[in-house]
């Protein structure tokens, strides 16, 4: 099972230099893509806030961080990305 690393303690301005590392951005609210779009979480098809993000490792998959998502992962990926 892959290890989750919580971003909660992490600062914003930390959070969107790591978007940045791996290719999106952020408007201080919301995650974006390349594009300016926002990122949604691929399981329940909501727009995905910095201040909740979870970045899957092994992968650049960004979710929400929420029970229901994380679960779905995991269950989609069981050995990671």
């Amino acid at each position: 099972m892959p290890q989750i690393i919580e971003l909660k303690g992490v600062t914003k301005e930390s959070k969107m230099l790591l978007l940045e590392e791996l290719g999106f951005s952020s408007d201080g609210t919301y995650v974006l893509e390349k594009d300016g779009n926002k990122v949604y979480d691929k399981y329940i098809d909501e727009p995905v806030t910095i201040d909740n993000m979870a970045i899957l490792p092994g992968s650049t998959i960004i979710l929400d961080n929420n029970p229901l998502s994380i679960a779905l992962y995991l269950e989609e990926y069981p050995n990671g990305v």
